[in-house]
């Protein structure tokens, strides 16, 4: 959720710079309970869903909280698989600043360029069948559809005991693509959950200074900062996660639009031992001395793109 793209204007970096992030002002929606894929990582097919709101349904929504003040700056479409509901996300989106659509890339990808596409690949091609079980082909597809030089696209890896050794190799393979960048976060298990997929924090310290290796290569094609990834190393991680500053700024909603405690993971999830982005990302938003370095660096960015 780190992208910020063109309906934030410099006044909009200026006000949270000096104001902060107002309360709901990042966050999710499970745009539907349904999924293609049956991934071993997944926290949402633990979660049982099988309602969804209509679009009429979660327009009227929209409307209300509009009429709340809600602020409608951040907001991620996840699912389940986002994109069996095009319809939904082609009128939400017109409520946020910035939009991005967390897709597992088996659907081609639909012409909007005014947002952010994350595609889950969750490593090189072998890794990426034992993550999914997913039928052969399917990762030359997504390939194929995530390539798009004219979308904001992006990919994300899950990164668990099963994959992390690829990872030097996926970030050469895609930096041979036109995706802007890859994200790697770690696997979140829920509560009672061992340790087939988690990774321990000393592992994790080394993902993580590989990553910052890697990213003195391929620049910011490495998506995360590096100010985020030192949050996340383990003499920070831990106070950050079972301290989450996320409730403070975001907003999480089920597929029938219902409130989701603590966060999009849901109830189950195993704070304590927390891989998500989120958190660090919300501390980062939540700080100022941190904030402020973060969004100089994107405002320079936009100038210099211009």
């Amino acid at each position: 959720m780190g992208h910020f793209p063109n309906r934030w204007r410099v006044f909009d970096y200026l006000r949270v710079g000096l104001q902060g992030m107002p309360t709901r002002s990042l966050g999710g929606i499970d745009v539907t309970y349904r999924c293609n894929l049956r991934c071993r990582h997944c926290y949402f097919i633990k979660q049982n869903y099988r309602e969804e709101l209509s679009t009429e349904e979660w327009t009227a929504k929209f409307e209300s909280l509009k009429k709340e003040g809600f602020p409608f700056y951040i907001c991620g479409w996840i699912g389940g698989e986002p994109l069996l509901r095009k319809d939904l996300i082609e009128k939400g989106r017109r409520y946020f600043k910035s939009n991005v659509v967390f897709t597992n890339g088996t659907i081609e990808l639909p012409d909007w360029p005014d947002l952010t596409f994350s595609v889950s690949i969750h490593g090189t091609e072998p890794y990426y069948y034992r993550m999914t079980g997913a039928a052969r082909g399917t990762y030359e597809r997504v390939k194929e559809y995530a390539n798009r030089p004219d979308l904001k696209v992006i990919v994300a890896c899950c990164v668990t005991r099963l994959n992390f050794s690829c990872i030097g190799e996926m970030v050469e393979e895609w930096s041979r693509t036109a995706v802007k960048g890859i994200v790697f976060e770690f696997y979140t298990p829920m509560r009672g959950e061992g340790d087939r997929l988690w990774l321990r924090p000393q592992e994790r310290d080394r993902i993580i200074a590989q990553l910052e290796s890697l990213r003195k290569l391929y620049g910011a094609f490495i998506w995360i900062s590096p100010r985020i990834y030192r949050l996340m190393r383990s003499d920070r991680a831990a106070q950050i996660t079972t301290n989450c500053p996320f409730p403070k700024i975001g907003f999480s909603f089920d597929p029938m639009g219902r409130s989701k405690i603590p966060c999009q993971l849901g109830p189950l999830a195993d704070c304590e031992r927390c891989g998500c982005i989120l958190p660090f990302f919300s501390m980062l938003l939540t700080h100022r001395t941190l904030m402020v370095p973060e969004f100089s660096a994107r405002v320079s960015r936009r100038f210099k793109h211009r």
